[in-house]
């Protein structure tokens, strides 16, 4: 992502909640401590408005220990914050229980921004009843305020969550592994909670901690000791009063990601497909179509067809929401199909060949379309063949009677990689219409297609077969090729 998110957690450490599994309504806080918590957090809003444009820094998350809605200093600070033109959002975890018209009516006074608002607000059955959880949801969602509600999977409390999850209207619930289970979730309580939450295989994964996918995150303290999320040790020698304007190198010893804080922040494409921009606040992106590249993203092996644990939960939860996904490849149509045999079943069609070929099955149904090229020029590359060494690999729509070509490849053994100088010359040798086709080159492969087939240009194409907007659409990729498509998306 072009903008960084942290997590920031105070010295709160108590809650006007008295749920019996948590330690947090046991211990009070003096006025004193309540009064350090304060000056801590404007000390902390402050700094952030200074660094956010230097450290990039697009969004904040508060994630307390008890809850800190119930203190107004917070509205305040978070008022601050959103109206700063440098921050996208800010967000806070909380259980609720603060009145809602007193805050809005602080957050407004204060100059907040409602739409920059998010919040992660949390159900306890012992303390609260379906009805007025949802209710509050429902009244903060008028204000603009955009929020997800969730709860601990106890299984107990499904009834409760069934109607929670009616009671939202269209609100996310998510739900939480309870880790005070003592035994695994039978396969019918599993489905029972993805029925209500539709992510919650994920939370059942055990994602090995890989501190490469942790730059550019942080967690903030009270005291200034820094993280690089909430369940990592302190950073060394390292703390936000100093002077820091860039991200520390991420440090982690952790074996697993065990939450969703820390394995929601992590540089996953599929966290942003899912969750957008900013994943830590947990609200579905939801969108109508995704279009993923293959190579380097669906499969990070380039020799293996396996797609990773976290990316293929993440798959099969956007199946469950009924979202259209959509390979989005340089890889010819049934070279993809074969790389992808363990997923297709998931896949609506796609963009092949570089966007030469655009597939929708649907229903049994199959449109598709190609952007054809010339092939005269196509003889005068057996010439070229020895001087430059390649083999060539055409590419033909056989649906049509003189089977036009729609792309073509100068295949090089892999240890020899095109340099744009040697396309250059080649296609200046040939009897080609340069405005007519494009080329660019993977590694060993100079690939030669028509100039209008491109990936963000197959996004434009199958969204109007759809009937809805490239805005509605997500992508992930990893290429040059991917970049286009990405912005349009």
């Amino acid at each position: 992502m072009d903008r960084h998110m942290i997590l920031y957690r105070g010295s709160l450490k108590s809650c006007n909640y008295h749920c019996s599994y948590c330690p947090f309504s046991k211990r009070p806080m003096s006025a004193r401590e309540l009064e350090n918590d304060r000056i801590q957090w404007f000390s902390f809003v402050q700094s952030l408005q200074e660094k956010a444009e230097k450290m990039q820094i697009g969004a904040l998350m508060v994630g307390p220990y008890g809850e800190a809605m119930i203190h107004p200093w917070y509205w305040e600070g978070l008022a601050q914050l959103s109206a700063c033109a440098k921050m996208d959002a800010v967000g806070i975890q909380t259980n609720l229980s603060f009145g809602v018209r007193e805050f809005a009516d602080c957050f407004a006074r204060t100059g907040g921004a409602f739409a920059k608002l998010r919040l992660w607000a949390t159900f306890h059955p012992e303390m609260t009843s379906v009805s007025d959880f949802a209710a509050k949801c429902r009244q903060l969602q008028e204000q603009g305020i955009q929020l997800c509600a969730g709860s601990v999977g106890v299984p107990q409390n499904l009834s409760l969550l069934r109607q929670l999850k009616q009671q939202l209207d269209g609100i996310y619930l998510w739900v939480n592994k309870m880790d005070g289970l003592r035994r695994a979730y039978t396969q019918e309580e599993r489905e029972a909670f993805l029925e209500i939450d539709p992510y919650f295989e994920r939370e059942l994964m055990l994602l090995p901690a890989n501190a490469a996918l942790c730059q550019g995150r942080l967690f903030v303290e009270a005291d200034g000791k820094l993280h690089t999320c909430n369940i990592s040790a302190v950073l060394r020698q390292t703390s936000w009063r100093d002077t820091i304007d860039s991200f520390p190198s991420p440090e982690c010893s952790r074996k697993q990601c065990s939450c969703y804080l820390a394995y929601g922040g992590r540089a996953d494409f599929m966290n942003q497909i899912l969750f957008g921009p900013y994943p830590l606040f947990r609200i579905p992106r939801r969108p109508k179509a995704v279009f993923l590249d293959i190579e380097g993203t669906l499969l990070p092996d380039a020799a293996g067809d396996r797609v990773s644990d976290g990316v293929m939960e993440g798959l099969n939860a956007l199946a469950r929401e009924g979202v259209l996904l959509f390979f989005a490849t340089t890889l010819p149509y049934e070279k993809a199909m074969e790389r992808c045999r363990r997923i297709r079943h998931l896949f609506a069609g796609g963009i092949f060949a570089g966007g030469a070929h655009l597939v929708l099955e649907s229903g049994g149904d199959l449109r598709e379309f190609f952007y054809e090229i010339d092939d005269s020029w196509v003889t005068d590359l057996s010439v070229l063949r020895s001087e430059f060494g390649f083999r060539i690999l055409l590419y033909r729509n056989i649906n049509k009677l003189h089977e036009p070509l729609y792309k073509a490849t100068l295949f090089r053994p892999r240890h020899r990689s095109w340099c744009l100088q040697e396309a250059e010359e080649i296609l200046s040798r040939l009897s080609l219409n340069m405005d007519r086709i494009r080329y660019f080159i993977e590694g060993n492969c100079l690939q030669i297609v028509a100039a209008k087939a491109d990936k963000a240009n197959g996004v434009k194409v199958l969204c109007s077969w759809l009937g809805i907007s490239p805005k509605d659409a997500a992508a992930a990729g990893n290429s040059d090729e991917d970049k286009g498509m990405m912005e349009l998306c």
